[in-house]
Parts: structure tokens; C-alpha cells; sequence
């Protein structure tokens, strides 16, 4: 998988950037403040739909911008591919792959994964378990389509159940009660995967 251009209007700082990218290497410099993260951010929330650095998609438009634009020009399982986000405030985002609509992050993951590091990434040791949990999340997300349905339709099946929004910064997909994920078959597998990560996790890490 690799990414050979991307067009950002209105994300964060830039107003409008088209970049294209080496198939071998890209070093990416500047001074601070000048939108690195930004531009490695916008990379992340193509392959997923999430970014690791806010909940709140409103966020990632600029502040004195209505509306922004990804697009990203990708090849994947030797074919080409482009996906497109489209953010506008106050309405629900658009997501495209080839100008089919996608239902989920887990269709952009399909056609781009990344791995994405950054001083952040210490709070996984310093903070508390919600954010290892969105760590964990973003990962299986990309590994597992189907997680990324039932993850991102499991807070609306919640509202509706109990009438009250689903806290995402401390809800435990662990803790479904089992009458619910009897009664809905789509989050039958969320605990499954959970632990499948973590014991391959830690096999990697020689626990």
C-alpha cells in the first residue's frame, strides 16, 4: 500500500495543498507550528477514518472554514484507488472510495493501513485505560473491518437503549452487558477481537 498524492482543502492549517509523495522515502521538515503533524494526520484519517489526536471531527476543519476536504490518490493490491473525506460543520461527514460511499472506517482501511508514532504516544503508559483503549481501538479497526462497523454503530445503539449519549473517553467495549450483545449479533465479536490484540501484543513484546 502506498499513497502517491494527497489534496488537503480547508484541514487544519491549510487552506489548500497538494502534495505527491517518493515511493521510496519522504522526510518531511519545517519549523513548529507549521503543520507536519497536521499533513501525518490527515495520512492517518484516510486509512480510518479516526485521528489520533481528537475526538471531534469539527476539530480538523479550519477555524475560519465551514468545510474541509481530504483526498488521497492510493495504490493498493496493484490497483489504484482514491478516497475522499468531506467534513462540514454541523452535518455528518462523507466518505468515499472510488466514489462509492464508504459506511465505515473499516472500508478506507481496506485501501491504506499506517502506523503513526508520536509524543503522544507516551500517554499510553501516563494516562489512564481510555487512552489505550482508543490506541487498541484505531489498530483493530484497521485489522478488522468488521470491528470498525460495530465500533462505530455500538454509541448509537446505546443512545437509542438507554437515551443518554455513550461516553466514548470512558465506555469499556469489554464491559458490553451479554444480554446486549445477545440481542445484537454485530457486537458479538468486539470482546473477541479485544483479546485476540492483547495476546498477540504481548507475544510480540515477549510477555
Amino acid at each position: 500500500m502506498q499513497i502517491d498524492r494527497l489534496l488537503l482543502e480547508g484541514f487544519r492549517n491549510y487552506d489548500s495543498q497538494q502534495l505527491t509523495f517518493d515511493e521510496s522515502c519522504n522526510v518531511i521538515y519545517g519549523d513548529n507550528a507549521q503543520g507536519k503533524t497536521n499533513l501525518l494526520e490527515a495520512i492517518v484519517y484516510l486509512s480510518c477514518g479516526r485521528s489520533p489526536r481528537t475526538h471531534a471531527d469539527r476539530e480538523l476543519i479550519g477555524f475560519d472554514r465551514d468545510r474541509a476536504r481530504l483526498v488521497g490518490q492510493i495504490r493498493s493490491r496493484e490497483r489504484e484507488f482514491e478516497t475522499e473525506i468531506q467534513l462540514t460543520r454541523g452535518r455528518r461527514r462523507k466518505m468515499t472510495v472510488n466514489g462509492v460511499a464508504a459506511k465505515n472506517g473499516g472500508d478506507l482501511s481496506q485501501v491504506l493501513h499506517t502506523v503513526f508514532f508520536s509524543p503522544e504516544d507516551l500517554f499510553l503508559i501516563r494516562e489512564g485505560a481510555a487512552a489505550r483503549r482508543r490506541f487498541m481501538d484505531m489498530s483493530l479497526c484497521q485489522l478488522r473491518p468488521r470491528y470498525a462497523e460495530a465500533l462505530a454503530e455500538y454509541p448509537a445503539y446505546y443512545e437509542e437503549e438507554y437515551g443518554e449519549p455513550l461516553d466514548e473517553d470512558i465506555y469499556n467495549i469489554m464491559a458490553i452487558p451479554d444480554e446486549e450483545r445477545e440481542r445484537c449479533e454485530l457486537y458479538v465479536n468486539l470482546p473477541q477481537e479485544t483479546l485476540k490484540f492483547y495476546d498477540k501484543l504481548w507475544t510480540q513484546l515477549g510477555v
